[in-house]
């Protein structure tokens, strides 16, 4: 019987590192023997993907309800393909997973309890580690903001709500303004703690 593999979701503020800390984790997975593979959400590559960059980019306009029905969806989208990953003993890496949604569309004025049932049947993580940058960081090291980055209220609320949901969820929080290798320590040190890898 192969042993089940693992998911763990990186989560956090805009532009906190989260696409660089998951590449890295990956990567010192695999150094460790693991197989590892890294999912984006939102994936841009599917149908629903294409649907979401074309509102975050701005040419699309839909209630805030449908926006999150997309996100969920795209989630939705790949089910069997995470189940089937960690049934055959691969950890997946999340940049990214339902807790965004419930984290943006909180901050949006959503109702949480709806947001939850949206991804309620999704393979469920086994860690979610959540890297946090100050909003006013976010904002510089935002190149080519979309309208979730560009809206400063918007940030600053989905800072609070992620410190807010992380003790409920007990999820990890981690300091996301240190430098890039001080950061993928603290995810290493989780990581060994939490999942024996």
């Amino acid at each position: 019987m192969a042993t089940k593999g693992r998911v763990i979701v990186i989560e956090g503020t805009d532009k906190a590192g989260k696409t660089t800390q998951s590449r890295i984790l990956a990567e010192a997975l695999k150094v460790l023997g693991k197989v590892c593979v890294i999912i984006d959400f939102p994936d841009y590559t599917t149908p629903i993907g294409m649907e979401i960059k074309a509102f975050l980019d701005g040419k699309r306009d839909y209630p805030a309800e449908a926006k999150h029905l997309l996100f969920s969806a795209n989630r939705w989208e790949k089910k069997k393909e995470i189940e089937s990953m960690v049934e055959n003993g691969t950890i997946v890496v999340m940049n990214r997973y339902w807790q965004s949604n419930l984290i943006y569309g909180a901050s949006n004025g959503l109702d949480t309890s709806w947001l939850l049932r949206l991804d309620k049947g999704l393979p469920k993580e086994d860690l979610v580690i959540v890297i946090l940058v100050d909003p006013g960081i976010s904002s510089k090291r935002a190149e080519t903001p979309d309208m979730f980055e560009s809206d400063p209220q918007l940030a600053s609320r989905a800072y609070k709500n992620y410190l807010k949901f992380a003790k409920e969820f007990r999820w990890k929080v981690i300091d996301g303004s240190k430098s890039k290798d001080q950061v993928h320590q603290e995810v290493m040190k989780i990581v060994r703690k939490e999942l024996k890898v």
